[in-house]
């Protein structure tokens, strides 16, 4: 059974099965609470895998005050429903208008137009999720609602000082795992990223 295993310090990953490849949850402690990003793609991964998990830290699911919802892919927001229905005063986060101590909800469009990534400034870790395609992973490939807002993106993390390590959902290739770690790897990945993109739109 997959279990929640600790990233950095306050952040966690939860890897769901999910086609040929996986999906990412992650877990967040901070001030505001316990926070979940995204949340896998169905009902049973809910209570197959997220419930059981979280119960395994000793985390029960009223004890998750928020989710924030990258994007509405049905692979990253498909379990909301029923995340919603077990713990009916947990609170969506789906915008940048969030606050708190430890965490920035950062906007990423490019994937899609409203992408919102995750940066924990105690770590300097930022949740990109599917934000940082590379080229694509196991059949689904490099996938951009717009283009040129992606490389937008691409150039206000590389020039972002605060992001020193990047966890994705999926391990993306050409990297063939889910995080880069340190500065000089950001910014290798934010250039391989860019060869990737199609016509700008």
């Amino acid at each position: 059974m997959p279990e929640f295993t600790q990233e950095f310090p306050n952040i966690y990953r939860l890897k769901i099965p999910f086609d040929n490849i996986y999906t990412s949850v992650f877990l967040i402690k901070a001030v505001c609470g316990k926070i979940l990003v995204d949340c896998a793609t169905t009902q049973r991964d809910v209570d197959d895998y997220i419930i059981p998990a979280l119960g395994a830290l000793g985390i029960g699911v009223g004890d998750i005050s928020k989710v924030i919802i990258t994007h509405n892919h049905s692979d990253h927001a498909g379990g909301l429903k029923q995340m919603l229905e077990l713990n009916p005063n947990l609170t969506v986060i789906n915008s940048v208008s969030f606050v708190d101590e430890d965490i920035i909800i950062y906007p990423m469009p490019g994937h899609t137009r409203d992408f919102l990534g995750v940066l924990d400034k105690r770590t300097g870790t930022l949740i990109s999720g599917d934000g940082l395609q590379g080229a694509g992973v196991d059949k689904y490939r490099c996938s951009l609602a717009t283009p040129r807002w992606y490389l937008e993106t691409l150039e206000k993390i590389k020039h972002d000082s605060r992001i020193k390590n990047i966890l994705f959902s999926h391990a993306y290739e050409p990297w063939n795992c889910d995080f880069v770690l340190g500065t000089d790897a950001v910014i290798s990945c934010i250039e391989e990223c860019k060869k990737y993109v199609g016509e700008i739109k």
